[in-house]
Parts: C-alpha cells; structure tokens; sequence
C-alpha cells in the first residue's frame, strides 16, 4: 500500500518552497503584531512591528487599480 500524505489525502498538490515563495512575493504579505511590556499598568515598552513583502511588479499591479 502506498503511502499517503496529507496533501495527497485531501487532493492539495505539494509546492516546493521557492514555487510558494513565488507564489507569496506576486500576492503581497503583510506581516503585522505588536507587543506592550508592562509593569503594575504602567507601559514601560511597545514594540510595533509591520512589515510588507511583495515584489515591485505586484506593488505597480495593485497601485493602477
């Protein structure tokens, strides 16, 4: 009997890393969290974070729309 993967199980097809990556990059990311540390409700340090992946191509794409 063959094995099965998960992928294979629910008829997803596996993509090697650089083909998602691609795949990511000609979408756009966006990366965001943030983190307050805090001492007796005194915020002593806030850490903002945003970040945003994508290629130039994707970035002209969506700015003409």
């Amino acid at each position: 009997m063959p094995d099965e993967s998960a992928a294979g199980r629910t008829g997803l097809q596996e993509l090697p890393v650089l083909e998602t990556l691609d795949h990511l990059l000609d979408r756009g990311v966006i990366i965001a969290g943030e983190a307050v540390i805090s001492i007796g409700d005194v915020d002593l340090l806030y850490l903002g974070l945003n970040v945003v992946l994508a290629n130039v191509d994707a970035i002209i794409r969506t700015s003409k729309r």
